[in-house]
Formats: structure tokens, C-alpha cells, sequence
């Protein structure tokens, strides 16, 4: 079961109401109901809150861990924000052309929870290849790592970047670099080339947050 559909079950078990549970936590009735169709997740006193209203163990709640009334004590982590789509690299290089809306309706689309400050525009992408793997220490972000990147955040020089160079349908992860007035997609893995950008290249989004599972 997802986290919507176990509030949906204690809610109809407690026979709550959406306007029942926001006058009792004390929050909009938009945000009870982001949770109810999954647009969003609660955490940190929220996620209490709610367990305490829907008189149900709050780790049960927010990761299915568990019994529903356990006696598990919750350690608070770091405040989920919300969950980004994750895409393939060609599709973030059509990330314009995309219906938002109809992605997140479509059942077979993969989610990724994440901490990140972004927008509702974000989107999730699982690194391929080893071009940002740095072989000298510092930065790296290793194959197989899933970023989280906002479409509308200004690119600026030193921020990871997905970019599409405009001989190509797939999007690239690169670090953004300017030099003398020039732009560079810049690999943190030395042993690939520096590419020079002139009018060739679209900037989707900035990497606000690298997730690695183990």
C-alpha cells in the first residue's frame, strides 16, 4: 500500500473526513487532501500530527513499517518535500513538450521522495555512465545515482546541469562552467572531454539534490 492509500483506509476505518482531519491538525484543507491523492507527503510534526488524529503509529503511516498500532518509536529525518517522476534522458530533453499533469496519471511512472527546495515542475533521473564519477576526490555523482533537477532554477556557473546539446534527442549531466565569457559542460570524470557551448545547447534544469541507493 502507498502512503495515500493508508490514509484513505484509517480515515474511512475512523470514518474521517478530510475537513475533520485539517480542523484537527490545524492545516488546509488543500494540504489533507495533496496527501489523500498523493500529490504530497507530511513529515517532521505534520506526519505526528496525523498519526496522532488517525490513532495509528506514525512509521507505520509514513513507510507501511510495521503495525498499524505498534508500539515503534519515530526518529524524525529530514523533511520530505514532495516526489519528482523520474524520466528517461530522452525525455528530459523533451522536458518542455511533456503534459505534467498526464505523467503523474500514469500508472506505470516511477516516483522518487526527496528533501530538495524545488518546484512542482521537478523531475527525477537515474545517472547513466560514469562522466560525473570524479576519479580525483571532490564532487561525484556515480552511475546509477538518481538526481533530483528543477526545470526553473537559473543555471549558473559551477551548478550540475541536465543540458541537451542540440546534435542530440538525449540529455547530458554536466557542470556548468564560464570562463572569459564562454560557456563549458564540464564532466567531474577528467578522462572526458570539456564541451564548448555557443548557442548549441538548451539548459533544462539545475541538480538540487543526488539520492543513492544501496
Amino acid at each position: 500500500m502507498s502512503f495515500s492509500e493508508r490514509l484513505i483506509s484509517r480515515m474511512t476505518q475512523l470514518k474521517l473526513k478530510g475537513s475533520d482531519l485539517a480542523r484537527q491538525l490545524g492545516t488546509g484543507r488543500a494540504s489533507v487532501s495533496h496527501w489523500r491523492t498523493g500529490q504530497a507527503i507530511p513529515s517532521g510534526e505534520n506526519l505526528l500530527k496525523l498519526s496522532k488524529a488517525l490513532r495509528c503509529n506514525a512509521r507505520w503511516l509514513a513507510s507501511g513499517v510495521g503495525s498499524i498500532d505498534g508500539n515503534i518509536e519515530l526518529e524524525l529525518g529530514p523533511d520530505l518535500r514532495g516526489k519528482a517522476p523520474l524520466l528517461s534522458w530522452v525525455q528530459a530533453g523533451k522536458w518542455r513538450e511533456i503534459d505534467l499533469e498526464s505523467l503523474r496519471q500514469e500508472s506505470d511512472v516511477t516516483f522518487y521522495q526527496h528533501t530538495a527546495n524545488v518546484s512542482d515542475e521537478s523531475f527525477a533521473l537515474r545517472v547513466k555512465g560514469d562522466s560525473m564519477t570524479s576519479l580525483s576526490g571532490g564532487k561525484s555523482i556515480p552511475e546509477g545515482s538518481v538526481i533530483i533537477v528543477d526545470p526553473n532554477i537559473s543555471a549558473e556557473h559551477g551548478k550540475v546541469v541536465v543540458a541537451r546539446l542540440d546534435n542530440s534527442d538525449e540529455a547530458t549531466l554536466k557542470q556548468l562552467v564560464e570562463d572569459g565569457g564562454s560557456k563549458y559542460l564540464k564532466p567531474f570524470n577528467s578522462s572526458y572531454p570539456t564541451i564548448a557551448i555557443n548557442g548549441n545547447c538548451t539548459i533544462i534544469g539545475v541538480v538540487k539534490q543526488v539520492i543513492q541507493d544501496f
